[in-house]
């Protein structure tokens, strides 16, 4: 077997599951969504699993190719220790090109390096656009306490619900929601926003937008931070249907509709964007509406279907899971060791 084999191995993992990842999650979505919550940690594990293989595709290569020296003097002593140390391959296996191997090793470092700036500068922004619109929606509302929830109850005929991040100022109701609801649904939606509240939904969407958007050019990141939002509504309706019951709740979100943008809000509206599986509000916001999430309410789908692409995506995780912890374990366990100080 050559020595580039296994590298060409894990690139058509990788691609792969980049590829068709989307179509499995998609087609297993009737198995998830009976376990929402649990289906939000499977994607974002899943996302995290597949950008560690990646780094393990540059660090494998460094095992596996040679190259010019590009550190000086001591510096690149002690890296090439430590590659040594890490290296299944013998000298006479490697491959001789012209890339410094320093630049193999320090790619992974420098990736996500570059993700975590990119995510935490579009958190800081979303962050400031969320606070932004929720002084507007709270500016022309009044709090008020509903069926043992704190919110604030806007001047709005339209029919609409969502939860601001906790921190700056929770549930949001519209004057026109609690005169169109019965008493069972306006208790069901709110159960459904302060599940929001409780389970801590805005910081795991955040998290999620924060490290996938830089990445929505490898189509399994786009499909796993678009799925998140709708994982995280299905949860909370989960959470909602046991308080309330699933006919009180299918009913007011019928009544409902889509997400819809409160008139005292207007303003802020074009300059972000919301979680939601209907129109976008917010950027930070989680909304009640959704009437397409009825069917799974009261007619949830059979998941018999949904077992072969979650067998075949859960696969795909596996093996690249065994990458990583055939690549990263060696590294892991010499700079443990100390390779710097080997002599």
């Amino acid at each position: 077997m050559s020595v580039l084999t296994p590298p060409l191995i894990i690139a058509l993992l990788l691609v792969t599951s980049a590829v068709a990842g989307p179509a499995l999650l998609r087609a297993g979505a009737p198995l998830l969504m009976r376990v929402p919550r649990a289906a939000v940690a499977v994607l974002l594990t899943s996302l995290g699993t597949w950008l560690l293989a990646a780094a393990s595709l540059s660090l494998l290569l460094a095992w596996t190719l040679t190259g010019p020296d590009l550190l000086p003097g001591a510096v690149g002593e002690v890296c090439q220790r430590c590659l040594d140390a890490s290296t299944p391959f013998t000298p006479d296996q490697t491959v001789e090109t012209a890339l410094p191997i320093a630049v193999l090793v320090a790619l992974p470092v420098l990736g996500a390096a570059a993700v975590l700036v990119l995510g935490a500068r579009r958190a800081v922004r979303a962050r400031s656009a969320a606070r932004d619109a929720a002084r507007d929606i709270t500016a022309g509302a009044r709090a008020v306490r509903l069926a043992g929830h704190d919110v604030w109850l806007v001047p709005d005929e339209e029919p609409a619900a969502f939860t601001l991040p906790a921190g700056l100022g929770g549930i949001v109701v519209s004057a026109g929601l609690r005169r169109a609801l019965s008493d069972a649904e306006l208790r069901a939606v709110l159960a459904h926003e302060g599940a929001h509240l409780r389970q801590r939904h805005h910081l795991v969407l955040s998290a999620t937008r924060s490290l996938a958007d830089p990445l929505r050019w490898i189509p399994l990141a786009a499909a796993i931070a678009d799925a998140v939002p709708r994982y995280l509504e299905i949860a909370a309706d989960e959470s909602a249907r046991r308080c309330s019951g699933t006919r009180s709740l299918a009913s007011a979100l019928l009544k409902i509709g889509a997400p819809v943008r409160p008139a005292t809000s207007a303003a802020a509206a074009p300059a972000t964007a919301a979680a939601s599986t209907g129109p976008q509000l917010h950027a930070g916001l989680l909304h009640a509406g959704g009437p397409d999430r009825i069917r799974h309410l009261v007619a949830p789908a059979g998941t018999g279907s949904a077992l072969l692409p979650t067998a075949l995506l859960s696969g795909l995780m596996l093996a690249l899971t065994a990458v990583i912890v055939a690549v990263h374990g060696p590294y892991l366990q010499v700079l443990l060791a100390g390779c710097a100080i080997t002599g």
